[in-house]
């Protein structure tokens, strides 16, 4: 995918490289609560390794060192992750868990349940008395 901004931004003391295809994206990262926004345009369209490369040639990028070693790392997460998907040749498939949803006789036993635990508490008369006793005072 090629991208017109790069930049980065820290959400929640986390350094990110974020690349996007419009200026609106800094706004968006600033109201979703990412701080220090750092988005830039690039030059032409790139992909996101010739995004990193072109923030690394900028003294404003390459001149943090905490700025400079998150770009790095970002090179190399997606050389490990071309050189990965090469190599795998197996389709994987995902198993995914579904939640049935409920019947109207499961919330009906389920109500029942409860009616009858609700039946079940028994107060005695003592504690009756101490119970009218912190709140009137009396009998």
């Amino acid at each position: 995918m090629s991208y017109t901004f790069a930049g980065t931004s820290v959400l929640n003391g986390v350094l990110k490289v974020r690349f996007a295809n419009s200026e609106a994206r800094a706004k968006q990262l600033a109201k979703l609560g990412d701080t220090d926004v750092n988005i830039v345009p690039l030059p032409s369209t790139m992909d996101k390794a010739d995004a990193v490369a072109y923030l690394l040639s900028r003294p404003d990028f390459a001149g943090n060192a905490a700025v400079r070693e998150a770009l790095q790392a970002e090179v190399a997460v997606k050389t490990r992750s071309v050189k990965a998907a090469k190599s795998v040749k197996q389709k994987v498939s995902k198993t995914v868990t579904v939640k049935a949803r409920p019947t109207m006789d499961s919330i009906r036993a389920k109500a029942a349940r409860a009616r009858a635990a609700a039946a079940e508490v028994t107060v005695t008369e003592a504690e009756v008395d101490s119970l009218m006793m912190a709140v009137y005072g009396n009998k």
